[in-house]
């Protein structure tokens, strides 16, 4: 497979994930309510049990999902840029999350495993995005 066919592969791939992880959060019995915990905002879910997930997060997935998808259907290039800019969006998020996580002492290990799917999720998104097409005969940057 090309370089450019795996771009907007990957792109489409990420726009799906995205739009499920939206369409999770309204999946009753995949989250709990408001009656389930206290100390939530209006609006939030604990989705899964596990992450606390507001408009805001239903907004920034949407539009991931949104991009990537649109960026799949126009080109490689976009599909690029599209991976360029939301693995840096979620490895900065992920990474404010977790210094903040270490500031505010929360135990280490939830602390991680509350931030791994930006992690990992971020890290696929920059690796695809600034992976280069080997020439032969061309320097590895």
């Amino acid at each position: 497979m090309s370089y450019d066919r795996t771009l907007r592969w990957s792109a489409f791939g990420f726009g799906i994930f995205f739009a499920l992880v939206v369409a999770l959060g309204y999946i009753p019995s995949l989250n709990q309510g408001m009656d389930h915990v206290s100390m939530q905002a209006p609006g939030e879910h604990q989705m899964m049990g596990l992450y606390m997930i507001g408009a805001a997060d239903d907004v920034t997935h949407g539009l991931t999902a949104l991009v990537f998808l649109l960026a799949a259907l126009l080109s490689a290039s976009l599909s690029r840029l599209a991976l360029l800019a939301f693995g840096w969006y979620y490895a900065i998020d992920a990474s404010i999350y977790l210094i903040t996580g270490v500031v505010q002492h929360k135990p280490v290990l939830s602390n991680i495993l509350l931030n791994l799917p930006h992690v990992v999720l971020s890290a696929i998104m920059l690796s695809l995005a600034y992976h280069r097409r080997r020439v032969a005969g061309a320097p590895v940057l």
